[in-house]
C-alpha cells in the first residue's frame, strides 16, 4: 500500500486528484498541517474494515484524556494549598490547641 502525503493546502486545491489517487491508485492520503499529521484519507471500503478497532481506540483516547484532566484538576488545586500562607495566626492558634 502506498502513502502519499500532501498538505492541507495541496489536499484542497488537488481534492479530486486526492481522491483519484485513493480509489483507483489505492492509495492512502495523509494530510499535514505545519507538516504534522492531521487527518488521513482512505478508501471506504477500507473504513468499513477498520470502523469498529477505530471506535475502540477513539473511546479509550477520550478516557485517557479524562483521567489526564482529573489529574491537572487535582496539580492545580493542590498549588493553590502549597502556595497559601502556613503561618497565619489563626493556624497558628488552631495547632496549639492540638
Amino acid at each position: 500500500m502506498t502513502v502519499t502525503m500532501l498538505d492541507s493546502n495541496q489536499a484542497r486545491n488537488k481534492w479530486r486528484e486526492m481522491l483519484d489517487k485513493v480509489l483507483i491508485n489505492k492509495t492512502d492520503v495523509v494530510i499535514t498541517r505545519y507538516n504534522k499529521p492531521v487527518a488521513t484519507v482512505v478508501a471506504y471500503e477500507d473504513y468499513l474494515i477498520i470502523q469498529d478497532e477505530l471506535t475502540k481506540r477513539r473511546a479509550e483516547r477520550e478516557a485517557l484524556n479524562r483521567i489526564d484532566t482529573s489529574a491537572l484538576a487535582t496539580m492545580v488545586a493542590s498549588e493553590q494549598v502549597l502556595a497559601r500562607d502556613w503561618n497565619s495566626p489563626e493556624e497558628d492558634e488552631a495547632w496549639a490547641n492540638l
